[in-house]
Formats: C-alpha cells, sequence, structure tokens
C-alpha cells in the first residue's frame, strides 16, 4: 500500500492489473500543448507536409475572419496544398494560454509572422485560436481560427 502511495505522489498510477501509467494533471496536458503548437510551428516554417498528420485531425479546418470581410473556411487538404507556397521568414508564437476540458483543449495566442502565400504579404500579428481534440493516437488540432486584433491606439501623453 505505501509503495502506491509512493508512486501514486510522483505522478505515477498503478490501474487493479497492474498497468504503470503517467497520470496526466492539466498543467502537465498544458505543457504538453504548448509544446505541440511550438513543434507544428516549426513544421508550418519547415513547410513539412509529411508531418502535418502528426498535428491535424482529419477533419481540420483553418477559419480565418479580417475586418470588414467575411469568414473563410480552408479545409485540411486546402491547407496542405497552400503550405508549400506558404514563405515565412519568421513565425513566432508571442503569448500563449492553454485551457483543458477533458478531451479538449482550447489554446488562446498572439501569434506573429514575416510571410507571404503566392505573393500576398501576410505579415502581421494574429490572434489565434486552437481547438485540439485527444484521440486515440495523441493530441491533433480540429480547428484553428485566425483573426489580426486591433493594434493598440498610441497612448495620449
Amino acid at each position: 500500500m505505501i509503495s502506491r502511495l509512493l508512486l501514486l505522489a510522483s505522478g505515477v498510477v498503478v490501474t487493479q492489473s497492474g498497468f504503470v501509467a503517467l497520470a496526466s494533471s492539466p498543467a502537465s496536458t498544458e505543457n504538453q500543448i504548448i509544446a505541440l503548437e511550438k513543434e507544428w510551428a516549426a513544421a508550418i516554417q519547415a513547410k513539412d507536409v509529411p508531418a502535418m498528420s502528426h498535428f491535424l485531425a482529419d477533419g481540420y479546418f483553418l477559419g480565418a475572419g479580417v475586418q470588414g470581410g467575411t469568414i473563410m473556411t480552408m479545409p485540411r487538404e486546402g491547407w496542405l496544398k497552400n503550405l508549400a507556397a506558404y514563405d515565412t521568414k519568421s513565425y513566432n508564437i508571442d503569448d500563449i494560454k492553454v485551457h483543458v476540458y477533458g478531451k479538449t483543449a482550447v489554446v488562446l495566442m498572439l501569434f506573429s509572422q514575416v510571410a507571404n502565400l503566392n505573393g500576398d504579404d501576410l505579415t502581421a500579428q494574429f490572434q489565434i485560436t486552437d481547438i485540439w481534440v485527444k484521440t486515440p493516437i495523441g493530441w491533433r488540432v480540429a480547428e484553428r481560427h485566425s483573426s489580426r486584433p486591433r493594434p493598440t491606439a498610441p497612448q495620449k501623453k
């Protein structure tokens, strides 16, 4: 009994059948999602299409909104096709917050890039919301929502 309590205190769980697993706390899941976001960002910048299967859920889509326009949605296949033409000079996560709700994690981040797609300049800071879902093969992004926040107004003196 004492050895099981020590295992539980160390973050290891032993099931009745003797299976050993790491306990998953919300903080450890948050850290895991942040690490996945950073790996995904590096794979996007490298245009690593094969690596995308490790990040994107089958039904993944990108939803984007720009002030004065309509919401654009792009399914996984279109997003993967555009990745080859997505030329990034820098791709940075500026701030990130993760909230875990069981088998779903919601990521809110500010993200900056110097990039273009087919000659269109996409250099800006964006507000991104990613919806991650826990699948039998690991965490995958189901949706990404992107918008450009209004720049902070200059402070009056």
